[in-house]
């Protein structure tokens, strides 16, 4: 026969190894969404970093465009002040080359 502490230790062995199966089961569920919550969070965190990429990269090329335009600006001013200077250089030479003449013809008479 058997004995009933033997009954009632196998019933309680047996209840503790049903309720620890059920907190294996319990957890592996909740790591389960934790994992899947990691991926959602490592997705969003993707398309973020895409995204500031992207915004980044127009800015980028707006800066591009707006040095591009100052640089032409820039090269269209220093050819007109290399205009102006010659301008003005040939305009003081006429005058210069003027004044002697003056000075050449008050000296002869």
């Amino acid at each position: 026969m058997s004995d009933p502490n033997d009954t009632a230790v196998a019933q309680a062995l047996g209840q503790l190894t049903g309720e620890l199966r059920v907190m294996h089961q319990s957890l592996m569920v909740q790591i389960e969404v934790i994992r899947k919550d990691l991926h959602r969070i490592e997705d969003a965190s993707k398309e973020q970093m895409n995204a500031m990429e992207s915004r980044l990269m127009k800015h980028i090329d707006t800066m591009g465009g707006r040095v591009a335009a100052l640089e032409a600006e820039d090269k269209r001013q220093a050819v007109d002040i290399a205009k102006s200077g010659a301008v003005g250089g040939a305009i003081s030479g006429l005058i210069t080359a003027a004044a002697i003449e003056l000075i050449k013809r008050q000296i002869h008479w």
